[in-house]
């Protein structure tokens, strides 16, 4: 049995507004392997972000931990404190924004941040640094990356931004990567460059956590997907079997919404997720789902394995 790298248990996170506690995480549950690209997929607002920030400990002020364990080789990272998890972020958890037009410096060159970061998570001298550098722009397939490394970002493209970006994580030799949202602002040609890179990265032994919004993005490059509705996770499975026989509807609406044949209408969602501030008792779903009924609306299901999917959903596919 495979062992997993990084473990999020029983883990609920409450944010505090107007001197109220509201859950933004409800008992999520994750196990990340070694050499895999979990993909955690949906709508802004439920809760992907805030996971992300709770693994790397940058939390908000005004966040609550209420229960809980994030485990990372052996250690709860919300029992450490902020030296120790210096030691983590960055190089051993890297964190690929999603937005590479604001994630580097325009005031220096694109050497320079490389290797300040190389630097700062690594034993080494200026020099070595550089060639680590250069190593890890190769690696991503950054062109003519000795003499382009003196460039400062505005004279990139916003793919070649983003390729900086992943070898800046590369470089640290993290364990694990965290890509949040990464191709958001790319086109699809470049999009699928940048999802390619990270297939190769994987097969390297690295772990991915692909953050997005778009199932469409991870159907062909990503090894297992997490669906999440409020901060809940609703479905879990092997990404060609959440495909070929999603079992959540709230899944099953999602795919429906995905472009497909030219001319064929999209389905949408019916309604909108509820507020923060207004929390639905029962299935989280259940407001905008065509399968409720009383059972929905009194406790949230919890995850049940049916079929080869996990599926929090009293009346699964």
């Amino acid at each position: 049995m495979q062992e997993s790298v990084l473990e999020i248990k029983n883990y609920t996170l409450g944010l505090s507004v107007d001197d109220k506690i509201y859950n933004v995480l409800s008992d999520i549950n994750f196990s990340f392997y070694k050499g895999k690209i979990h993909a955690i997929v949906g709508e802004s607002g439920c809760g992907k972000s805030m996971t992300v920030m709770s693994i790397l400990k940058l939390l908000p002020k005004n966040s609550k931990v209420l229960s809980g364990k994030i485990i990372f080789e052996g250690r709860d990272i919300l029992a450490l404190d902020e030296q120790d998890m210096r030691k983590i972020r960055g190089r051993k958890i890297a964190l690929i924004p999603q937005d590479p037009m604001t994630s580097l410096n325009p005031l220096y060159t694109i050497e320079n941040q490389l290797v300040e970061t190389i630097m700062l998570h690594n034993d080494v001298d200026k020099k070595e640094a550089l060639n680590i550098a250069i190593k890890a722009l190769e690696d991503v397939e950054f062109k003519e990356a000795e003499k382009r490394i003196k460039s400062y970002p505005h004279e990139l493209s916003g793919g070649m931004k983003q390729r900086v970006i992943i070898a800046m994580a590369l470089a640290t030799n993290a364990d694990i990567l965290i890509a949040d949202e990464p191709t958001t602002a790319l086109d699809v040609t470049i999009q699928a460059q940048i999802l390619k890179l990270l297939e190769k990265i994987k097969e390297q032994g690295r772990t991915i956590i692909l953050i997005t919004h778009d199932l469409g993005v991870v159907a062909k490059y990503s090894d297992d997907i997490s669906i999440m509705y409020l901060g809940r996770v609703v479905e879990r499975a092997y990404t060609a079997e959440l495909f070929k026989h999603p079992c959540h509807p709230y899944t099953k609406a999602l795919i429906e919404a995905l472009p497909t044949k030219k001319g064929k209408k999209l389905k949408n969602i019916k309604g909108q997720p509820s507020p923060l501030n207004s929390p639905v008792a029962g299935c989280p779903f259940h407001p905008r789902c065509e399968r409720a009924d009383d059972s929905c609306r009194v406790e949230p299901p919890v995850l049940k394995s049916v079929n080869n999917s996990a599926v929090a959903c009293y009346h699964p596919l």
